[in-house]
């Protein structure tokens, strides 16, 4: 006779802690796998992700790698079901169930240190949802190890469960290619409108800002964006995941075009006050600290015309740099860059020589990335 029972009422205790961990297993996990469908197969821009903190805490990093799925399934709807199945116990209270779930709990986090282990030392970066996922996944076989005497599973539970597996990632595989199937549908128009249009060429004046260096890159990427700019702050939230997606095949030089006629002599007006002054910012700020610079001042872009920038400069000492002449001949030289190319609104970009105005959905903008890379090869 079992003594002891993680499902037993007379665990009270231990049993609302197991709803509550399992519970946090299921949400996690359901979180992860819609979050894998807009990164893989958005269906427009996106405003950002509560996954992706920063560049070591972004759950893009393990989205991209080739552990996240298995046969293009994401491994995340599987952390769904052991959720689901461990709650379900709640309803059978059978010996021999729990002695399967404690077995999948146990192989279930044996797969979670992998993957942690392969996150920290080989992506070089956490994702946060996963993260959380362990730990509930950690805490729900501690409960089991505490009040479970064994994890000889089943095999008739076992094979049941197999079967579950099996065939949500079967019917998750079909919604993954009839995603695929829209998505190509408009792929060939896309990359016809792109390869129709003109090629005007790079600017003959590199940037020294960078948001991603790779001099051989097969993607290149020239932007002319105005920190006040909303559009281009949308665009800075892209790149952040086309960096990722395409990180050692991408080059993005930054080019300042502030729509203000205090340092952009193209302008008439001043329709952003406080752009000059940002991108004079910049240019006091070692180039090689660019990027989180430039991250930096769009993510206060709310901020900006409340003292953000002005407590920027005191707080690095920039007083003199950006009153300096030569700071502002830095921003003059690159607002001239793109005197060649008509620049009529910001965010505007090259790619590879190929003129984009606005801010393109991240999926077409992708395919579009993607095409340049198969033809490189």
């Amino acid at each position: 006779m079992k003594s002891k029972s993680i499902y037993s009422e007379n665990q009270i205790n231990n049993t609302i802690m197991l709803v509550v961990f399992a519970a946090l297993m299921l949400g996690f996990s359901l979180y992860l796998t819609d979050h894998f469908f807009k990164v893989k197969y958005p269906s427009g821009l996106e405003a950002g992700s509560l996954c992706n903190i920063n560049s070591f805490f972004n759950c893009d990093k393990t989205t991209h790698s080739s552990w996240s799925t298995i046969f293009q399934v994401p491994i995340s709807l599987f952390g769904a079901i052991i959720g689901v199945l461990t709650l379900l116990g709640l309803i059978f209270k059978s010996e021999e169930y729990e002695k399967t779930i404690y077995f999948v709990l146990i192989v279930n986090f044996v797969g979670c240190v992998l993957l942690f282990f392969y996150s920290l030392f080989y992506l070089k970066g956490l994702c946060p949802f996963c993260t959380l996922y362990y730990i509930a996944s950690g805490l729900t076989l501690f409960l089991f190890y505490k009040q479970s005497e064994s994890y000889k599973p089943n095999l008739g539970f076992l094979a049941s469960f197999g079967l579950v597996f099996v065939l949500s990632g079967l019917l998750m595989r079909s919604n993954i290619v009839d995603r695929e199937s829209k998505t190509n549908a408009i792929s060939n128009d896309l990359i016809k409108q792109y390869y129709s249009l003109p090629n005007l060429g790079m600017p003959q004046f590199p940037s020294i800002y960078k948001l991603a260096h790779m001099p051989n890159a097969p993607i290149k990427i020239a932007i002319f964006s105005d920190f006040e700019c909303p559009a281009c702050r949308a665009l800075s939230e892209q790149m952040e995941t086309i960096i990722t997606k395409y990180a050692g095949k991408i080059d993005i030089q930054y080019y300042f075009y502030p729509l203000d006629n205090q340092c952009n002599p193209n302008m008439q007006n001043a329709l952003h006050t406080n752009a000059c002054k940002a991108a004079y910012i910049s240019t006091c700020m070692p180039s090689n600290d660019f990027l989180q610079v430039h991250n930096t001042i769009f993510k206060n872009q709310d901020n900006i015309r409340d003292g953000f920038l002005d407590e920027f400069i005191k707080a690095n000492r920039l007083e003199k740099c950006v009153t300096d002449p030569a700071s502002k001949e830095k921003v003059l030289a690159l607002i001239n860059a793109a005197n060649p190319f008509n620049i009529r609104s910001t965010p505007t970009y090259l790619i590879n020589g190929v003129k984009i105005e606005g801010v393109l959905p991240i999926d077409q903008l992708s395919v579009i990335l993607d095409e340049i890379i198969k033809r490189s090869n």
